[in-house]
Order: structure tokens, then sequence, then C-alpha cells
């Protein structure tokens, strides 16, 4: 499930969130976003120890602005409420995955 997220909820969704959280910044204008509707939606019912949320740029501008958002789609990995890697454009869900390994590194080293 693909959760739509606003500055409102940014802190409780993401921030709060006891999994890491792969979030998209996409505007509703934006082709290459819709391409990405698929893959999103995929990657949360493959990978569902990851949650996975959505950020209109149009509507959350100050949000988009805050994390340096300047193309769309862009994606941003967290982990206890803290950026772990990015992306941007129309990536494969394996590219998506990759933005956690440092997560997967951190729990083979313990």
């Amino acid at each position: 499930m693909v959760v739509k997220v606003t500055e409102k909820s940014f802190q409780r969704e993401v921030c709060g969130s006891p999994r890491p959280v792969l979030v998209e910044f996409y505007a509703s204008w934006c082709p290459k976003c819709a391409m990405m509707q698929d893959v999103l939606a995929q990657f949360s019912e493959t990978h569902p120890e990851i949650k996975v949320c959505q950020v209109d740029t149009g509507e959350e501008s100050r949000l988009a602005d805050q994390y340096g958002i300047e193309k769309v789609p862009s994606f941003i990995a967290f982990d206890n409420g803290n950026p772990i890697g990015a992306v941007t454009g129309v990536v494969h869900e394996k590219v998506l995955l990759e933005l956690f390994s440092a997560l997967n590194d951190r729990k083979s080293e313990n």
C-alpha cells in the first residue's frame, strides 16, 4: 500500500515509522511520475518491510524544498526519520531497493 503524505502527516508517517520508508516526491502533471505508479505499487507488495509513501510536490512545496527536490519523480529512503539514500527519475524496483542497502550492511555487521 502506498500512503499519501502531507506536511502535517510527514512526521508521523515517515519520521515516526518503525519501518524504513521510501518516499516518492511526485507531481500530478508529470508523465514520468505516472510511469512509476505500477513500480511503486509492486515495490510495496514485494517489500512489506519497507513503508512506501508519496508527497505531491504541487500541494506540499515546503516539504519538497526541505528535502531539496528539484526534479520529479525523486525518491528518498528514510530510516529512523533520517534520509539514507536518494535517486531521481524513472528507475527499476531494484534501484529503489538498493537505496536501503546501507541497512542490510549494518544488520550483517551486528
